[in-house]
């Protein structure tokens, strides 16, 4: 059907990936996860877990904790490999079966072991690993720090143990700061905060987004604009969730105009999307019920009409895909070839905070690897 030559897996891979459009909170390791419950104690987790997964878990820190042997070390990893496997898929189950669910399965399961320092710092550290064996030389990565406050952390705390996790990323890395669209409701919102934070680590944030439940608070909502503009002042970039759940309306682009909001995470539905850049996240919009199938979504239709396409993770947890895998489904859906890729990591990477030196050195990256020049 298609008549563009076919990348491999490998050859996808390989090749240099700007991902502009990941959630730390969505992206753990489901083993590391099991690790971290073992610790905390599964039976404190208020969604439980399959009996299968804690009796694979617990026999293998049986054996763990037993003789030592290399065959040991090999029904060690067996189980353990198992336990995770089993974990991720009745997540992305539960999580698939709605947004609410989606929702749910992080704050039940992943926000409970990111009240540390040290998991924060691993899960992040982890994340960045992953990022690189993925092709990725370009990386922001958001989170909403106030999320991780419930166990005792200060704002800074959090930040810091983020910091820590990025500090020997082999790419550039820049982190965004989430406000959250039912913090408006909150009889103190931590917008404000949030900004002064951004500011004062602004040498690893590049990036203010506003996030979460669009559809029960829908638009660019005005509490969170004014405090948007002050980081813009401050020499941050702007970005918004918007257009994953709900249509654009004529006041969605006229305060986007006012605002000078030109980045929107996912901004899939309807056609007004003008010349922002459109940080879209296809197999994410499959798990939480935006689109029925890669086939179904708007990507390539946007993309061949010449809309600013990204293609981005949201988080690998549920998804199940990192960045090669999204390129994959692509040109299996619709004959998606270098030329395509090139031109949705070229978009993302001059929407990117990164510095004009970064950005010179990661376009001749993408320029010998997409077009061999």
């Amino acid at each position: 059907m298609f008549t563009k030559s076919r990348i491999g897996q490998q050859r996808m891979r390989e090749l240099p990936k700007i991902l502009i459009h990941e959630h730390l909170d969505c992206s753990p390791r489901s083993r590391s996860m099991l690790r971290m419950w073992a610790e905390f104690g599964f039976d404190k987790a208020k969604l439980g877990f399959p009996k299968s997964v804690i009796r694979n878990w617990t026999a293998a820190q049986e054996i763990r904790n037993g003789r030592r042997s290399k065959k040991n070390a090999c029904l060690i990893e067996e189980l353990e490999a198992r336990a995770a496997r089993t974990y991720q898929r009745y997540l992305v189950k539960f999580a698939s079966a709605s947004l609410a669910n989606y929702v749910q399965a992080i704050v039940d399961h992943v926000l409970p072991l990111m009240q540390t320092m040290l998991n924060i710092e691993q899960i992040t550290r982890e994340r960045i690993e992953d990022a690189a064996a993925d092709g990725v030389v370009g990386f922001e990565l958001r989170f909403a720090p106030q999320l991780h406050t419930m166990g005792g952390l200060t704002l800074d705390q959090v930040m810091d143990a983020v910091v820590a996790g990025i500090a020997d990323a082999p790419m550039p890395v820049k982190l965004i700061v989430c406000s959250l669209r039912h913090e408006g409701t909150f009889p103190v919102n931590p917008v404000r905060e949030l900004v002064d934070l951004a500011i004062r680590y602004k040498e690893h944030v590049g990036v203010f987004d506003l996030a979460a439940d669009e559809h029960a608070f829908p638009g660019v909502l005005p509490w969170w604009a004014p405090e948007a503009e002050r980081a813009r002042a401050a020499g941050l970039a702007l970005t918004i969730h918007l257009w994953e759940t709900e249509d654009p309306t004529d006041q969605d682009i006229e305060m986007l105009e006012r605002h000078n909001l030109r980045r929107i995470g996912h901004g899939i539905r309807g056609d007004r999307q003008g010349d922002r850049v459109l940080e879209v996240c296809p197999t994410s919009n499959v798990v939480t019920g935006q689109v029925a199938s890669i086939e179904a979504h708007p990507i390539d239709r946007l993309h061949r009409a010449g809309k600013k396409v990204t293609v981005n993770t949201d988080g690998t947890l549920f998804t199940r895909v990192d960045l090669t895998e999204e390129y994959r489904k692509l040109q299996a859906a619709f004959g998606w070839g270098l030329s395509d890729f090139y031109a949705v990591n070229l978009t993302a990477l001059e929407a990117s905070s990164f510095s004009a030196d970064v950005k010179a050195a990661l376009r001749k990256r993408l320029d010998q690897a997409y077009n061999g020049r």
